[in-house]
């Protein structure tokens, strides 16, 4: 998107330099961090519309930034850019509250294309502006506070949760493909499955009584899910 502002923080120069010349041919601005304290000191002092992270450097690593940045309630959309493929690692930085997760070696018009779509979903009017509160069957989803409650308890949950929970419980009873309910959250159609299946077991934890055996977010087995149009009892 044009003039949007991206910091991008990695400890290879080459890297830095890869992905702020693909980002500038889009007509985005690029501002580059060689260090996580570098990072963390120009998010005191700037805004960014997103922001490129690396997790293993060598001063402050990438989750450390991650912690620190949603700690403060900033919820800049944060895409993770690591050499680093183990599905725990994936797990523990979406859960922390990254937005999106890239393997390295990457394709560079691939990420290019999740920053676009990230940006998009982070000015999403329909998530931002129309409504601040979702209600169905005793779960409340507070839209600008990013939190759930239910049964008298509060939980936070990242924008991306925030997001896929959205999606549900405006379309209750309907069933959702991978790829529809990817794209109805991320804007693009590739994906990583573990991903998805990542985020539903986060909602799950929060809102069903067992998450083993849900009510509300249900797999459909060779489909997708579905938020169950859950009876009173």
């Amino acid at each position: 998107m044009i003039d949007s502002r991206i910091l991008v923080v990695d400890d290879d120069p080459d890297i830095r330099h890869l992905i702020c010349i693909h980002l500038e041919e889009g007509d985005m601005i690029c501002t580059e961090a060689r260090s996580g304290k570098e990072a963390l000191e120009l998010l005191e002092l700037e805004s960014f519309d997103l922001v490129i992270l690396d997790l293993m450097m060598d001063d402050t690593d990438g989750l450390h930034v991650l912690e620190h940045v949603r700690s403060c309630q900033n919820h800049t959309p944060i895409i993770i850019v690591s050499a680093l493929s183990e599905t725990e690692k994936k797990i523990k930085t979406l859960g922390l509250g990254a937005d999106d997760y890239i393997t390295k070696p990457f394709i560079p018009s691939e990420l290019v294309a999740r920053v676009l779509a990230n940006i998009r979903r982070s000015r999403s009017p329909q998530t931002r502006i129309t409504a601040n509160r979702l209600q169905y069957r005793g779960i409340i989803l507070n839209l600008d506070s990013l939190t759930i409650e239910k049964e008298g308890k509060r939980y936070s949950i990242t924008q991306t949760e925030c997001d896929v929970l959205a999606a549900f419980m405006r379309k209750p009873g309907y069933t959702y493909t991978k790829d529809e309910l990817y794209q109805a959250v991320w804007n693009h159609a590739q994906y990583d499955p573990n991903s998805l299946s990542v985020y539903i077991n986060f909602l799950r934890k929060k809102i069903e009584a067992n998450p083993k055996m849900p009510r509300y977010i249900q797999t459909i087995r060779g489909i997708g899910y579905r938020f169950a149009e859950v009876k009173e009892r």
